[in-house]
């Protein structure tokens, strides 16, 4: 039967039938898809689709085309695939039909045919595995979308409002005409759901992880609500540094180190956590000095203090570099106070700033360099506004003789003085970099980067020059402070970089200390290494006596019974058994010590994790305390960052949130961000793309960014 003789049959409860009238129009015209409440209304009796007195005319659908199209509950058909109405034509024909699946481009997905189509791949989609697919066999799953919709909303910290913009629901219908509006309601329980299904696949890795180390801040929010961040720090079966945030909860004042180690015990047991924390970084401040008292306590109560307690409450380094910063700039407060209203003066109108890139350029300064104005809560940016002030010395002093309102040009002994501290923090700023980076380092890297701040403190604070001695003695006094409770831990990390060992800590030990102390300062160090090493020693034995126990039993156990022989069997294997302590190991510790050091140059990158990873079954018990050890870290950079998701999720618009709901948001953000290979913009991203803190030098004419 061909196309043009293909008549249309009325749908029963067996086999697809149409009932056609004997009048209407003859002209096919396609229609909007219908809403979800025609598509649950009943289906229509025989007596409500017939008109007049026509005669009905029942034929068995034949043609194909009927694969891809359906009767609907007014008397039309629509496409399967892209969900189009068209009215009957009266005779019948389908050629219609036809014309409209040469078109659809849901039916070419469908059909694997891609000519004419934009080809899109699956990195431009960011897709990592079947779970992220929103098309599947070219049908589009509406469930599927709203679920990654909510993915978008928590990943970017975006408000629940996003998914009733008009703009952006018109982008969306203009993509799929398919796409169905969801309300603002309907989305805040999709991204409740995203967060707790999240949730659970991170209990699950929790699971498998056998040390994990925290790091915790408080914070007050707009509406002057405590809250407290928890991040958990861990390496998971892949050998790969992970970290998580756990907790974002809000905290009842007093924030007394009583009440903040209870809210840190309360989250550590709901992730089922309590028996596996190695080590907790805290601020410098005496009530998280009292917490960790008493966390320290609590977990020597159940026996469950790792690392036989040595690092068990670490410094936050970043604080202390911090405060040390703060002692060197205070001696050139008014200076630097001169540089940031002259940089303020300068931005305000455009003239001067041109008359400012001349002069540079009459001098001969390079004006590639962008004036800074410093945020006074972050250092570095006090440092680099310092740094580039320093470049335009001579156009300031230019400046100042042809503009008399200029009133902030720094005396000849403040620059002086300014020279000096951004010279010694040349050192911290770089220290700072690799401690705050966005890949935040193992601690095999901590020593070397230490060290570099030490010697530049102590270089100052034996120099000629009497006011670079004044400003490091405070510094001096105040890193000690630090250096004293964390060398030992920085010195077992790098012990546990293969391109490092010994050598390290008998370079850094060696400059830092007198002659007569570097000797016993590196036997307290390898002391709590051997020391460390013998406790998961012992673990291992454990261990692998328990799993060569049981082994033996099911060896000999099914077959004890049906042998003659088996007590003598038996006997054999109780005697075995017997054997296995009286050798003790070979130390992988002293084996390792032993080799020489792996040969890596440190201009290409390296990962000490992988490298372990690899080396796992030549030193099993080393590589453990490696995997523990590495992951601790000694800055709360972590979870402060937390605090910046927090402020925009609790802006002055949603200040109403609850206090579940942003623990669900903050958390929620972190682990999906986490758990996407591609690097996801936030809001915080755009405001630091978008961020004027520098002010370019425009030379004639040319435009200010």
């Amino acid at each position: 039967m061909t196309q043009s003789q293909a008549s249309v049959a009325v749908e029963t409860t067996n086999i697809e039938e149409v009932q056609v009238s004997s009048g209407g129009d003859s002209e096919a015209v396609a229609e909007e898809p219908q809403t979800n409440e025609s598509a649950e209304t009943p289906s229509p009796t025989p007596s409500m689709a017939c008109t007049g007195d026509s005669n009905l005319k029942k034929r068995k659908r034949t043609s194909e085309i009927w694969l891809n199209f359906k009767n609907n509950d007014r008397g039309k058909v629509y496409c399967v695939h892209c969900q189009k109405h068209y009215k009957v034509v009266k005779a019948g024909t389908t050629t219609h039909l036809w014309r409209h699946l040469e078109s659809c481009v849901h039916y070419k997905r469908h059909q694997g045919k891609t000519a004419g189509l934009i080809p899109i791949s699956e990195t431009q989609l960011g897709v990592v595995d079947e779970g992220d697919r929103v098309w599947v066999n070219g049908k589009w799953d509406p469930v599927k979308d709203r679920e990654m919709l909510a993915n978008v909303i928590v990943g970017h910290e975006l408000p629940f409002m996003f998914s009733e913009y008009s703009l952006f629901r018109k982008y969306m219908l203009y993509n799929n005409p398919l796409w169905q509006k969801v309300s603002r309601t309907t989305i805040t329980r999709e991204c409740m759901k995203v967060v707790e299904s999240e949730r659970d696949k991170l209990k699950k890795i929790f699971k498998d992880v056998d040390k994990v180390s925290l790091t915790s801040d408080c914070w007050t929010s707009n509406r002057t609500v405590g809250f407290m961040c928890i991040t958990a720090h861990y390496i998971d079966s892949g050998w790969n540094l992970q970290k998580r945030i756990i907790t974002f909860k809000d905290l009842s004042p007093p924030h007394s180190g009583e009440v903040i180690s209870d809210a840190i015990l309360e989250a550590i047991r709901k992730w089922g956590i309590e028996d596996k924390i190695g080590t907790i970084t805290l601020d410098n401040a005496s009530n998280n000095d009292k917490a960790a008292g008493l966390l320290r306590l609590s977990f020597e109560a159940r026996d469950k203090l790792h690392f036989l307690g040595y690092f068990f409450h670490i410094r936050c380094c970043a604080h202390i570099l911090n405060l040390v910063v703060q002692d060197g700039l205070g001696k050139i407060d008014k200076g630097l106070n001169k540089i940031r209203e002259g940089v303020k003066y300068l931005k305000k109108s455009q003239a001067r700033l041109v008359k400012f890139g001349e002069i540079a350029t009459q001098l001969g300064i390079c004006t590639n360099r962008s004036l800074c104005i410093d945020v006074k809560t972050r250092w570095n940016s006090t440092y680099h506004m310092l740094d580039v002030a320093i470049h335009y010395k001579l156009a300031f002093e230019g400046y100042a003789q042809r503009d008399s309102n200029f009133e902030w040009l720094p005396r000849r002994d403040q620059w002086e003085k300014a020279e000096k501290v951004r010279n010694l923090l040349t050192v911290f700023n770089e220290t700072t970099k690799v401690f705050s980076g966005s890949s935040y380092p193992t601690s095999n890297l901590f020593l070397v980067e230490i060290f570099n701040v030490k010697k530049a403190i102590c270089d100052a604070y034996v120099s000629d020059d009497e006011f670079t001695r004044e400003m490091s003695l405070a510094m001096y006094d105040k890193f000690e402070k630090y250096w004293g409770e964390v060398n030992v831990l920085m010195a077992v990390a790098s012990i546990l970089d293969p391109r490092l060992k010994m050598v390290s800590v008998k370079f850094v030990f060696g400059v830092l200390y007198f002659r007569d102390e570097v000797g016993s300062r590196i036997d307290v160090v390898m002391q709590k290494l051997r020391a460390l090493y013998d406790l998961y020693a012992k673990e291992f034995m454990s261990s692998s006596e328990a799993a060569a126990s049981t082994a033996a039993r099911e060896a000999t156990g099914p077959s004890s019974s049906a042998q003659p022989y088996s007590g003598g069997t038996n006997n054999f294997w109780r005697y075995l058994e017997s054997t296995w302590g009286e050798e003790p190991p070979v130390a992988d510790l002293d084996s390792y010590l032993k080799e020489p050091v792996f040969q890596h140059r440190s201009s290409s990158p390296f990962d000490v994790l992988q490298w372990w990873k690899t080396n796992a079954v030549r030193y099993p018990i080393l590589s453990k305390l490696a995997k523990d050890v590495l992951c601790i870290p000694i800055t709360t950079v972590s979870s402060e960052s937390a605090f910046s998701a927090g402020g925009r999720i609790l802006d002055d618009y949603r200040s109403s949130l609850k206090e579940n709901v942003v623990e669900n948001l903050v958390c929620g953000g972190d682990w999906i961000r986490a758990n996407t290979r591609a690097e996801m913009q936030t809001i915080e991203h755009a405001a630091k793309a978008e961020e004027d803190l520098t002010v370019k030098i425009p030379i004639g004419q040319l435009s200010i960014n």
